[in-house]
């Protein structure tokens, strides 16, 4: 009768035991603080941070493949460049004439830049609801922005190195710009020469000022490499040659059929005031006048010519100063020209001994004939070529990097590809690699009445020394 009683008693018993609860806060008081980790998972603060240094590591839990590859293009990319390009950094001036990896240094410089921002965007679109993350967001791409500027500095250094090794470097051609017909050389040694083992490249210098290539050459030095064992000899051109032939057909032997009129030097000049002649040895984009003088030395001298270099002297003055200079080893003194009007001045001579030159004082030295003669002069053009061949490091090349780049577009054509160039200054570099440095002077020859079987036989012999790699007798 009195079970419902007691029933209700026990329940008020455990009532009374059970914990009471908690009152809400009153109006106006703070809830408990949120844990650090619960503040930046609701703010995406850190992850904005995180996706300035390291993009992709705050959003491989929502969306892992974008995670990944903004990692990979943010962070992995431009650190196995780096490492590429230290593990390889004795060929950077290679690299540096190479279009495909200057496009890949651009595309992966910016790509560094855009990944970041696109993390920052997916950290934002994750917290939008978080209060201040627009703001937060802001500050993180400025951040980014500002710490790109290297890689901007180096994606349009980039670039404008690509538009220079366009506008300076052919394509590069197996064809060469001229073949003789006959063989001199086996005659002239007495053992036949394997003339495809040969690489024979020209190089012209003159001065006609920046961007003007109306230009008398007055260097001219044939480099003939031997491929097989990259044996090298330089051999200077007078330029005050005389009767210089052209092979038989072409436009320049019909208006000259008993060998050029001037001196070799005003070959170029010739052909580039006559629109005819511009026209006629007009090759692939090639320069019509360096075309002609090419097959005309390459006839003359009785060897193939596969290339050639041009090089206005008065922009090498400044790719001299872009690289840090050159120094020479001088065994005595020599007296220097007058400075040119707007140049600093120079010294009335240098030497003997050690001199560090930039490249006022280097062209200035090239030039000089007050000491000496026009011969001697030609000696100095191949020890400079030398020197800096064999002194200016990737680091100088790439140090002055934008400057040289401005001024090659300037100072310099070629029928070499950026490739060839690049293994042409290897060359040249290698001390060891060059063996002769001949000059075409008296009294091996007389420049102004040549005998040009007395020429051949001495190319020859050359290139037949870098076979066997004895000396020649010819060479200083």
């Amino acid at each position: 009768m009195n079970r419902p009683s007691e029933d209700a008693a026990l329940e008020r018993l455990r009532q009374l035991d059970a914990p009471a609860p908690t009152p809400p806060p009153p109006s106006g008081s703070s809830r408990p603080a949120p844990r650090p980790e619960q503040l930046d998972q609701n703010s995406g603060s850190g992850q904005l941070v995180a996706s300035v240094f390291v993009p992709g590591l705050a959003s491989i839990k929502r969306h892992p493949l974008l995670g990944i590859v903004l990692f990979v293009i943010g962070v992995a990319l431009p650190f196995v460049l780096l490492a590429w390009i230290y593990a390889n950094r004795g060929d950077l001036v290679g690299f540096a004439l190479d279009p495909q990896f200057l496009l890949v240094v651009t595309a992966i410089a910016l790509g560094a830049v855009l990944v970041r921002l696109a993390a920052i965007g997916e950290v934002f679109r994750a917290h939008r609801r978080s209060p201040g993350i627009a703001g937060r967001s802001a500050v993180a791409a400025v951040v980014v922005l500002a710490l790109g500027l290297p890689a901007y500095w180096v994606a349009f250094q980039a670039n404008e190195a690509r538009s220079v090794v366009a506008d300076v470097f052919a394509g590069g051609s197996d064809e060469p710009l001229f073949t003789p017909t006959d063989s001199p050389s086996d005659t002239a040694t007495g053992s036949a020469l394997d003339h495809d083992d040969f690489t024979n490249i020209l190089l012209f210098g003159g001065d006609a000022g920046p961007g003007r290539w109306g230009l008398r050459t007055d260097t001219m030095i044939l480099v003939t490499i031997h491929e097989p064992t990259g044996r090298t000899a330089l051999v200077s051109i007078p330029r005050n040659l005389t009767r210089v032939s052209f092979p038989p057909g072409t436009p320049m032997a019909d208006a000259f059929p008993d060998g050029f009129d001037d001196l070799a030097n005003a070959i170029f000049p010739y052909v580039s005031t006559r629109e005819e002649m511009m026209s006629a040895y007009s090759r692939d984009g090639l320069q019509a006048e360096a075309v002609a003088l090419s097959e005309a030395l390459g006839y003359s001298l009785g060897v193939e010519i596969d290339d050639y270099a041009l090089v206005n002297m008065q922009g090498f003055t400044e790719v001299i100063d872009a690289v840090g200079g050159v120094t020479l080893e001088l065994a005595t003194s020599i007296e220097l020209p007058p400075s040119l009007p707007g140049e600093r001045p120079l010294p009335s001579s240098i030497g003997p001994g050690a001199v560090d030159m930039d490249g006022a004082m280097a062209i200035a030295y090239a030039r000089s004939r007050y000491a000496d003669s026009d011969y001697q002069r030609m000696g100095r053009q191949r020890q400079l070529l030398a020197a800096l061949g064999s002194q200016v490091s990737a680091t100088d090349a790439l140090t002055g990097f934008g400057s040289v780049t401005g001024v090659l577009d300037e100072s310099m054509r070629t029928s070499l590809s950026s490739s060839e160039f690049s293994n042409l200054l290897d060359r040249l570099g290698d001390n060891s690699a060059i063996r002769e440095s001949v000059g075409l002077i008296p009294p091996l020859i007389e420049p102004g009445n040549p005998d040009y079987d007395t020429i051949r036989t001495i190319i020859a012999g050359v290139q037949n020394a870098m076979v066997t790699g004895t000396p020649s007798g010819y060479g200083a």
